[in-house]
Formats: C-alpha cells, sequence, structure tokens
C-alpha cells in the first residue's frame, strides 16, 4: 500500500483512494505514510472520522508509530485543539465550523470510511479545504445509492484490495458462512430507495418467537460451542436488539442490547465484558457497523437483511480480525423471503467477486473456489431463494451493467461481457440514444 501511494505521488496524484477490507492495517498504513511525509516538510495533519471510537483507536495507532504518547489533538464534542498543528477530528464537530477553517490549515488531510464522502458534511468540508495531501481510506468506494466517491480522487484508485484477496494472503481469518432459511416473509415490507423501511422492518422481526427459536436452534447447531462464543448480532431496530438479548439470557447465554442511543460507558463496559468471556453476545443496531475492533469475536449474526454491500462487509469485518485461539469466524446469515428489489447479488459479489452471472454459478455449485480455509454453504431453501432473487435482478440496468463491467478487466470486449454476465445486445442496446452502446459503458467505466 504505502509502495503504491508513493508511486501514485510520483506520477503527481496527491489525492489518493486506499480500498483494503476492514482489519488490513489501512489506519497504520495512513500513520507509516504520514511518518514518510512528514520527513519531506508535510507536517500538519488533520485526520477525519466519524465516530470518537475511530478518532481514539487512530490517534493511538499514530503514538505508536511516531513514538510520540502525547501526538495529536481532539477535535470533538466539546474538545477543541490548542495548536492545531495535530488534529484528530470528528466530521460533525469541523462540519459546525467549516466556514471559520482556513483551507490550507493541513498539509495532509486523512478521512477514515472515505464511503461517506458523498453525505453533505462531508462534500461541503471536502470542498472547502484544499490540502496537499489527501488520503481516502475505505473497505469499499460502492454505495448503496450507487453514488461513486472515486470522483474525488480523478476516477482513480491507488491500492484495491478486496476481502477474498485479503483471506488468499491470509491477512484475515477465514470465515465459514451458513445461509439459513428463517421463513420471514419481507415480501410486503415497505421498500424505498434501494432499502426495507427500517420501522417496518423492525415490526416484522421484532417479536417473532418462532425466529427467534430458529436462530437459537442454529446457534446450537453451527457454533462449536456457544457457551464460550463472543458473539455480534446485528439488527434491525433497537426493541429487536433488546428482544433478541431477552432470548439469548433466557436460555442462559448471556446478552446485551446496545445502539446509538445507550451511554458510553455501558457501550465500554459490554465491549470489555464481551472481550472476557462474561457476554456470549452483544445485539446492536449501527453502532458496531464500523471502527471497533474487537478481534476476539468467534461469531456473527445477521439477523436483518443487508441492502448495502459496504455495510454487510463492515458487519462481516468485526469478526474477521485474527486473535489468539480463534481458528475461523462462524457467520449466520437468517434469509428469508426478499422483496421483490432486495438484491442478494450484492452481498455474494462482496463475498466472492464476479458478475451476477459468476454469482449465479457459485450459489448452484455450492461455492466451490473460497480462498482458504473459508466456506460458503446455504441450505436448500435459502439457495432456492437466492438463486431466484440473482436471477431476476438480471433485468436490464445501467447501474447494474457498469457494475458487471468493472468487474472485469479493463481488456474485456464485448463479446467476453456478453459471455461472462448474462447479458445479451438487446440489454446493451435497448434504450435508444448515443450513450447505450458498449463503449459508452467503457467510458463510464473508466476503461476509455
Amino acid at each position: 500500500m504505502l509502495e503504491a501511494l508513493a508511486a501514485e505521488r510520483q506520477r503527481g496524484h496527491f489525492r489518493n483512494l486506499v480500498v483494503s477490507p476492514t482489519g488490513t492495517g489501512k489506519t497504520w498504513v495512513s500513520a507509516f505514510d504520514y511518518q514518510r511525509l512528514r520527513q519531506h516538510g508535510h507536517e500538519r495533519l488533520l485526520f477525519i472520522a466519524h465516530r470518537d471510537e475511530i478518532l481514539r483507536q487512530s490517534q493511538a495507532v499514530f503514538r505508536l508509530v511516531l513514538k510520540d504518547p502525547a501526538f495529536g489533538e481532539r477535535f470533538v464534542g466539546s474538545e477543541r485543539p490548542m495548536n492545531g498543528d495535530h488534529v484528530f477530528a470528528s466530521i460533525q464537530s469541523l462540519h459546525r465550523h467549516v466556514d471559520s477553517i482556513d483551507p490550507e490549515a493541513w498539509d495532509v488531510v486523512v478521512i477514515d470510511e472515505f464511503h461517506h464522502a458523498e453525505a453533505p458534511t462531508y462534500r461541503r468540508l471536502l470542498e472547502h479545504i484544499s490540502p496537499r495531501i489527501l488520503l481516502g481510506l475505505t473497505a469499499t468506494p460502492e454505495r448503496a445509492d450507487g453514488r461513486e466517491v472515486i470522483h474525488w480522487f480523478d476516477d482513480r484508485v491507488a491500492y484495491d484490495m478486496r476481502l477474498w484477496q485479503a483471506l488468499d494472503q491470509g491477512l484475515l481469518s477465514p470465515f465459514h458462512y451458513f445461509g439459513i432459511s428463517d421463513q420471514t416473509d419481507f415480501r410486503s415490507v415497505a421498500f424505498e430507495r434501494g432499502r426495507y423501511v427500517s420501522a417496518d422492518l423492525e415490526a416484522v422481526l421484532t417479536g417473532d418467537h418462532v425466529r427467534a427459536r430458529r436462530i437459537l436452534d442454529s446457534v446450537s447447531e453451527w457454533v462449536l460451542d456457544p457457551n464460550k462464543m463472543r458473539a455480534l448480532g446485528f439488527c434491525a431496530g433497537v426493541a429487536h436488539a433488546r428482544f433478541m438479548a431477552e432470548q439469548f439470557n433466557r436460555v442462559g447465554w448471556p446478552a446485551a442490547a446496545l445502539h446509538g442511543g445507550s451511554d458510553a460507558t455501558e457501550r465500554v463496559d459490554a465491549v470489555k465484558r464481551l472481550r472476557r468471556g462474561e457476554l456470549r453476545a452483544i445485539f446492536t443496531v449501527d453502532i458496531f457497523n464500523e471502527g471497533v475492533d474487537i478481534p476476539e469475536v468467534d461469531t456473527i449474526l445477521l439477523l436483518r437483511p443487508t441492502e448495502s454491500a459496504t455495510v454487510f462487509l463492515q458487519q462481516l469485518g468485526r469478526g474477521l480480525r485474527w486473535a489468539e485461539g480463534k481458528s475461523v469466524l462462524t457467520v449466520l446469515d437468517f434469509i428469508g423471503q426478499a422483496h421483490a428489489n432486495y438484491r442478494f447479488d450484492v452481498r455474494f459479489r462482496a463475498l466472492v467477486g464476479g458478475t451476477r452471472r459468476q454469482v449465479e454459478e457459485a450459489v448452484m455449485a455450492g461455492f466451490p473456489r473460497m480462498p482458504p480455509g473459508c466456506a460458503v454453504r446455504l441450505d436448500e431453501i435459502s439457495q432456492e431463494i437466492v438463486l431466484e432473487n440473482v436471477r431476476a435482478s438480471l433485468r436490464r440496468s445501467r447501474r447494474r451493467l457498469l457494475d458487471d463491467l468493472r468487474a472485469l478487466p479493463s481488456t474485456t470486449s464485448l463479446d467476453e461481457f456478453l459471455g461472462s454476465s448474462s447479458y445479451d445486445l438487446n440489454d446493451l442496446y435497448a434504450s435508444p440514444g448515443p450513450n447505450s452502446t458498449f463503449t459508452s459503458l467503457r467510458r463510464e467505466a473508466g476503461y476509455e
């Protein structure tokens, strides 16, 4: 990663994006990169994140790398920097003071979780500041709303490592992923702007004792020793998280429910108890999707449908860090009848890469080509649900055509594209106009 950043800057590119899975050292890279830049006169640093936990961990990494236990000031909540040369700031605090910030106040700006960059708070700041060096860090630059973030970097990525590549290299713990049918019907749940309406989804899941019993049985069946597991469960809402914690406590598996409104002390205490093995599970809403390192987590429970590849990879990544005594991560994904607009292919492409046709073939064949130590297994009903959904998603869509082309090498010809992606000429040229051509698609993908 450091070599790639140095090479890009030698070519004259001083705004660079590093794409790498959770747990592969992006924050460490940014610290070593800054250490090197500092030697060339780029002293003033601004590190931006959207959660205090991320900022604290990042500041600790920089202090270790720079061998300076007092490095950096915080600009979070009521805390304000005194000097301002080395600042670890929340995007919320910066946004409130953006108009008073000198655009050239910092030589180096590092933005963690850069996939948030299209949010209004980030856009306003990015349009305002003008650092000599900009470094973005993310596990995936693709957003659920289809808006790309690479335009901030001249439509290029300095370094791009995906999950399966990191697993191949042994940088992350292998996983065993089980797709389990839970008989839940999501087809009537409101679906807007590419995602389920949270309140309606939570209403379906909260209080469903039959589904909860299925989850408990599956944990007993697939987790090696539930009485020793350290699990994170991702839920649809606060009530759903509390309901699942109650179900686990009832059968003797100590569990807690955490959410954005939980007291900070309560959150820290729950994480410590999980790491010590006093809790078997923490059920959460949003807060552990990113920025929290709990390497001891050995079980992930996906208890709600996840529409975003970014969120899915973040949730999976919470358990992929290596830890002493952990040989494999167990992932239990509970699959119901999905809304017609829900896309399972997004999730499995994040796992194994490739186009929708290649995902379809992998599902049919039982995912035969996985990284060392990894396995994906769908029960019979889940396999049918996923296959039906993937095949339905092959309907014509410019965005999906572009996604599939970007999953293939830049040298891909029209014939090779049609053969790899399940589209035919009618899909590609169906809409009239100059933009409905393979050449225009290649331009959008950055290949022309």
